[in-house]
């Protein structure tokens, strides 16, 4: 009995290690970490990029676009889609982190990828009551678990599709001229359009 009783503690004891390993807390707030299996932490491209606008139509029906002009065709962060898991420290304890974050596609341009932040008609269309098109993101909704006061693991609810650029995006900190963005791409082969 003795020796049943030894083996079953000591598979416990193994078993704690192997699956009970905790993450680590990021440094520093508002910097959401690529979360690894074994609960190192690994950074995300880490961008401050332009807001730029642009128009898009013609006469009556144009509309201005506002995005986030990111520079390269693809992030150097590439992960396995199955293994998307984040961790990020709030500013404080308080804050709503399904309020304070977007994970988004964003979308590849010669050169940059852009993620596209507003639509709003354009000056002359606007004088006539046109209005612009609104935005249609490819946001991605979240799931998060609380690690700690403040600290937050998160995932898609659906699955990311292979070979697709992304961006994490604080909303509450606002886009100005600048605005911080994290970036991964993931691996695999695009889907077709």
């Amino acid at each position: 009995m003795k020796k049943v009783t030894t083996l079953f503690a000591s598979v416990m004891m193994l078993s704690a290690v192997m699956f009970g390993q905790t993450a680590q807390i990021p440094d520093f707030k508002n910097v959401p970490m690529l979360l690894k299996a074994d609960g190192s932490l690994a950074k995300l491209e880490k961008v401050v990029a332009e807001v730029k606008s642009k128009t898009k139509g013609f006469s009556y029906g144009a509309s201005v676009v506002t995005f986030v002009n990111i520079l390269g065709e693809k992030s150097p962060v590439v992960i396995d889609p199955a293994d998307a898991s984040f961790i990020v420290k709030m500013p404080d304890a308080e804050t709503d982190p399904e309020t304070a974050w977007n994970l988004t596609k964003v979308i590849p341009a010669k050169k940059t990828r852009e993620l596209e932040l507003a639509q709003s008609a354009a000056a002359i269309g606007a004088a006539f009551g046109a209005k612009g098109k609104s935005v249609k993101r490819d946001d991605i909704k979240l799931e998060y678990e609380k690690v700690e006061p403040g600290v937050y693991k998160f995932r898609p609810v659906t699955p990311l599709a292979g070979g697709t650029e992304y961006a994490l995006q604080n909303t509450i900190s606002g886009a100005t001229s600048n605005t911080t963005v994290f970036c991964f791409g993931t691996s695999g082969t695009a889907p077709k359009k």
